[in-house]
Formats: structure tokens, sequence, C-alpha cells
């Protein structure tokens, strides 16, 4: 029994070695070389840690890339839903949150970094702030940034949730939150889902009613950015404001 063994056990040790070979490879290559090295693939592969029949891990994170329909690359990775990805053959619940979390890593990690400059009377630091929070978003999301008297960020709130080519928001929502939190100044950002940041007839009219408003409130408003895909517009710079 023991010689019937032997062979059974030697087979199974030598699947195991493959397996783990084609999964390490990634895992060595980070330890050696560093994890820059690696393909978009080989970083998403460490994350999976096991492919499915007929794919290896690095496979398996190719087909993944290659499915993300929104966008390539790790822009399509980072805007895939949870839903999409167990449709993937191959990814299970554990790996789809284990995607979706690596991705909100990122997003809070260049939010941290783009906040350890941030000032909030100027336009490219404010716009690298919220970047990653709005220039993927599928409709139209207005963003108000209460402000104290040294500019000094008290909080941000989501005004309003539009449609693909539209927010709606009045002067009365902005100045009600302002008041709410005794801000002295604020500043407005939405995105265009389109990746075009360049300012609508509607944007500049809104933006010049608000302004009026605040005037007569005594809130100065700032500045309104318009975040595209990775570009942004200020109004403020541009002179509509």
């Amino acid at each position: 029994m023991s010689g019937k063994g032997r062979p059974m056990n030697t087979k199974n040790n030598c699947i195991r070695t493959e397996k783990t070979d084609t999964v390490l490879r990634p895992y060595e290559k980070c330890l050696t070389l560093g994890a820059e090295t690696l393909s978009d693939a080989e970083l998403l592969a460490v994350i999976l840690r096991t492919g499915v029949s007929g794919m290896n891990s690095i496979e398996l994170a190719q087909h993944i890339f290659s499915v993300c329909c929104r966008s390539k690359g790790l822009l399509g990775l980072s805007s895939i839903t949870i839903p999409e990805l167990l449709k993937i053959r191959g990814v299970g619940k554990v790996k789809a949150v284990q995607i979706k979390c690596i991705c909100e890593l990122s997003r809070r990690t260049a939010k941290q970094c783009a906040s350890a400059k941030l000032k909030f009377t100027e336009p490219e630091a404010i716009a690298a702030y919220y970047m990653q929070d709005l220039r993927l978003l599928e409709k139209e999301h207005m963003i108000l940034v209460l402000l104290d008297s040294k500019c000094r960020k008290i909080a941000d709130t989501v005004l309003s949730v539009g449609t693909v080519n539209a927010s709606l928001v009045t002067p009365r929502e902005v100045f009600a939150e302002a008041l709410k939190y005794n801000a002295v100044s604020v500043v407005l950002l939405h995105n265009h889902p389109s990746g075009d940041a360049a300012p609508s007839h509607n944007d500049i009219a809104v933006t010049d009613r608000i302004v009026q408003a605040g005037k007569i409130l005594g809130v100065q408003v700032i500045d309104h950015i318009i975040i595209g895909d990775n570009t942004y517009t200020s109004l403020k710079e541009k002179e509509y404001m």
C-alpha cells in the first residue's frame, strides 16, 4: 500500500508546486526587484492569489482588465462594480471585495497626498483633492466645500446628484449649508461625466446667481471648479466669476 501511495503523493506535490510557482512568480519578482517592476496584471495577480481552471492568476488578472468596459486598465478596474466582477468566471465574493478594497485604498492614498499640500485658494490643489472622487462618476454630482475665515475646510457635502449632463442646485441650498456650518466662504465643484471639463452656459449662469446671492449674505464664493477626466476648469481662473 505504501508503494501505491507514493506516486499519488508525488503527483499531488507536483501539482501543488506548479500552482504555487505560478502564483508566487509576481511575489518573487516583487521581493527581488520591487513592486514598481510588476506589471498591472502582475500586481492584480498578487491580490487574486489564485486563478481558475484554464487560467493562472496572471491570466485571470489580464482577463479582468480586458472586460472593464468603461475605461482601459487601472481606470476601468477602479470603476467596475462588485456585481460586474461577480459575473467574471473565477471571481467570487472574496476576490471582488479584495479588488474593490485595493481600489479604494488607492483612491484614498491619492486624496491624502493631495490634502497634505491643499490650499482652498488654489484651484489646481482643490481639483487634485477631489479628482479621484468625481472623475469617473456616471452622473453629475455637485459638491459644496465649506471654509472658515482662514480658508480651511470645515466640511464638504454633496448638494445634488443630477443626470448624465446636468446637476441641479439652487442658491438657497448652497447658503442653507453655509449658514448651518457658519462658513465664511465656499467652493463649488461638480463633475462632467463626459470627461470634458469645459463649462456649459448653464454652469456659468448658475454660478453667477450663487455668487450674487453670496454677496448679499456675506458669504464669498471663492471658485466653482468643473472636474473632467484628469482635467479641470476653474471658473475663477477663466474669469467667468
